[in-house]
């Protein structure tokens, strides 16, 4: 059945559902899913748990605290606030400001990240932005392009205190980076390899291994470099 011919679903207030096919899924308040949703659209605000996956055909979009125990998958996904999923994440454009822990992989297109956030696996992307407003964690980082930028700081680095331990840095870490294109700064990895890289300031590598172009900061440490055959 086409998403379209599905009924909508809707909790206001306090509720629950047992899952299922919908068009939209629309969740206001505290909500509890206690199996899988197949929806058109996915959009939440305040708290929510899903005790399953959500697969969105076209926008996912959740503001407060989410957690989900199975996958996500949408074409856009969108995230204010908090979100815990236990499985993995795929989508073609991804765009959060708060926090996201990912306990399998995270694949997307287009993918920016504002705060802070946790991958237990590979983050996959093509195009990839963090804005160093809080920790970000990958086993493994795979892009054709990276850039860091400078936090806004604000509300969202208040956000980030509240949640995190007083040890958090706004640092990114990662065992592996590789890349076309990559801009790094405030990283520690143990291997970054890229065709052009460039490792700015507060940086600390183990080695870099790069095609064309490598720059690196003179407050950067790289410990190991070599230039390598495409």
């Amino acid at each position: 059945m086409s998403t379209m011919n599905r009924p909508d679903f809707a909790i206001s207030g306090v509720g629950s559902t047992a899952g299922g096919q919908f068009h939209r899924v629309e969740l206001e308040g505290v909500s509890r899913v206690s199996g899988d949703l197949d929806c058109y659209s996915f959009s939440m605000n305040g708290m929510a748990t899903v005790k399953g996956g959500v697969r969105s055909e076209e926008r996912f979009k959740a503001s407060g605290k989410l957690t989900v125990e199975g996958s996500v998958h949408a074409a856009v996904m969108e995230l204010e606030g908090q979100m815990k999923v236990r499985g993995g994440v795929s989508c073609d454009v991804y765009r959060m400001n708060g926090f996201a822990k990912v306990y399998g992989d995270c694949s997307a297109q287009q993918c920016d990240v504002r705060g802070g956030m946790t991958v237990g696996g590979v983050l996959h992307a093509d195009r990839l932005e963090i804005y160093l407003d809080g920790p970000v964690r990958a086993e493994v980082i795979r892009c054709r392009e990276l850039r860091m930028k400078q936090g806004g700081g604000g509300s969202l680095k208040r956000f980030l205190q509240s949640i995190l331990p007083t040890s958090w840095q706004a640092q990114l870490r990662a065992d592996r980076i590789e890349g076309d294109d990559l801009e790094l700064k405030e990283t520690t990895a143990a291997l970054v390899r890229g065709r052009r890289v460039t490792i700015g300031a507060g940086s600390v590598i183990d080695r870099v291994e790069y095609e064309s172009e490598l720059i690196v900061h003179p407050d950067a440490i790289v410990r190991n470099r070599a230039k390598i055959r495409g």
